[in-house]
């Protein structure tokens, strides 16, 4: 069961329920959001009770560095709550540049929230049934 939402309080961005988990649409080139409030959007679709979250970037946004280091703030606070973050992130020069950064060995990053969904179920079947 999904529902789309807006996380109260916050400045909007799209936002997806997905069993435990989350799908946050960030807008491309998420220009309206300092780095900061990123994190803190971030965290408040993880604090209103999501067990993971997965972050679409459609656009370029994850390649520059404050965008990169805001991404890690957030999933540095998922896992110290106990939770995940995952990025689905369409364009291929921006996943490169996840991988040049090693984003990708800090949260998984996958090619599309398609991908990342399927691979966030797999674990959490994994997990439910001891294998995680």
């Amino acid at each position: 069961m999904s529902a789309r939402g807006v996380t109260p309080g916050s400045s909007g961005f799209p936002v997806r329920w997905l069993g435990g988990f989350a799908v946050a649409e960030l807008p491309a080139g998420r220009g309206f959001l300092t780095p900061l409030a990123l994190v803190g959007e971030l965290c408040a679709v993880l604090d209103a009770g999501a067990a993971g979250l997965i972050v679409n970037l459609p656009g370029t946004g994850a390649s520059d560095s404050v965008s990169l280091d805001a991404l890690l703030r957030a999933a540095r606070r998922a896992r110290g709550w106990g939770s995940w973050l995952r990025l689905a992130v369409p364009d291929p020069a921006a996943r490169k540049m996840a991988r040049l950064v090693a984003l990708d060995e800090v949260m998984p990053v996958h090619a599309s929230v398609t991908a990342a969904v399927a691979a966030a179920a797999r674990e959490a079947a994994m997990a439910a049934a001891g294998g995680g």
